[in-house]
Formats: structure tokens, sequence, C-alpha cells
């Protein structure tokens, strides 16, 4: 009768030492993985500063105070075809300031014509055109093809002075010859440096 009394708590011993083992490992495992660092990253919920696709730079005072842009139409003048008087023509300009209407009345002076109108500007070249307190500047770079004779010489000045002096903010104007004040144009009529608008302009 002792024999399988003994068989049993031999088993039971047994399973005994089979549970706790299993326990064991169990447990060791489950640390390891704890203790281990995960291999996927971690995500994070909480909200980090980014920068909005939608946000765009705000407009600095002097972008924001930029003159908008005016059409307007001038008065340009030229020359006859036989070089003998000045022509008026209307001629459409867009501008954001008294500046750029000089610059582009000045410039306008160079555009060539139809065979009715010359321009007596045409070969002449500007290097720079200012306006300061209502008197212009224009400083010219005269090449030998650009040089007429007197009639064509008073033209330059003609079509020039009634072009400017047309706006009311401008006053004077001198007409250097590479930067300087030279005392004619082309060798036939004296410059005025500057040239005054006339009371009766």
């Amino acid at each position: 009768m002792r024999k399988p009394t003994n068989l049993a708590v031999m088993l039971l011993l047994v399973t005994i030492v089979a549970s706790a083992c299993g326990n064991q490992s169990t447990t060791k495992n489950g640390s390891d993985q704890a203790a281990s660092p995960s291999a996927s990253p971690i995500v994070s919920t909480e909200a980090s500063p980014s920068v909005s696709p939608e946000a765009t730079p705000e407009p600095t005072p002097e972008q924001s105070e930029a003159p908008a842009k005016r059409n307007s139409t001038i008065s340009v003048y030229y020359a006859d075809k036989e070089f003998s008087s000045s022509v008026q023509k209307q001629v459409e300009v867009a501008y954001g300031s008294d500046q750029e209407l000089v610059q582009q009345a000045v410039g306008a002076l160079q555009i060539e014509q139809d065979g009715e109108i010359q321009s007596p500007w045409k070969l002449i070249e500007i290097r720079k055109t200012e306006l300061n307190d209502g008197a212009v500047t224009i400083d010219i770079h005269l090449p030998d093809e650009a040089r007429l004779g007197a009639p064509g010489e008073a033209l330059v000045l003609e079509t020039l002075e009634k072009t400017l002096f047309q706006f009311d903010f401008v006053k004077s104007y001198d007409l250097l010859v590479e930067g300087e004040p030279a005392e004619s144009l082309m060798g036939h009529l004296e410059l005025e440096h500057p040239k005054q608008r006339q009371a009766a302009q």
C-alpha cells in the first residue's frame, strides 16, 4: 500500500517543481521584455510647434504703402518729316510717382513714329533721368550719328522742353552730356544750366 502512495507523492512533487520552473521562466521573460527598449519609435500625441503651410510673411510697410500704378495720357513732342517743326502726339504711360512719370515721358521721346512723325531723340542715349524738388536732371550720351544741324538741335531741345513743362511740378530741367554741363549740345545753340520754366508756360 505504501508504494502507490510514494509514487503519487513523487508525481505531485514533480508537477509542483515543473510549475514553479514554468512560472519563473515566464516571469523572467516578462521582465526581460519590460526592461528591453522597444524596437518601434514612440509617437507622441502632444502638439509640437510647426509651421502652417498657409502662413505667409506679412508685407513690410514699404511694400504695403507702394503706390499703385496709374495710367495716363500725356503729350510727347516729335518732329515732322522735314524736321522743320515739332508735332504733338498723345501717348499712354503707366507710372507710380512723379519721378516715374518724368522717366516715362523722356523715354517716350526716343520712340520712333510713323513716316509723318520722326523722333529727333531716337539716336541719343539717355543715361539717367532724375526728379528732385521740381528740378529734372537728364544725363545723355551723344553719339556722332545723333548730331544734327542747327534746326535739328533746336528741335531736340524744343521737344524736350515742351514734353517736360506740360507737368506743373516740373520747374526746371538740366541737360548734361556725359555727366557734365556742356556749353552746347551739338555746337549750334547754347545750353542753359538749368533751363527754367517761363512764366507763360
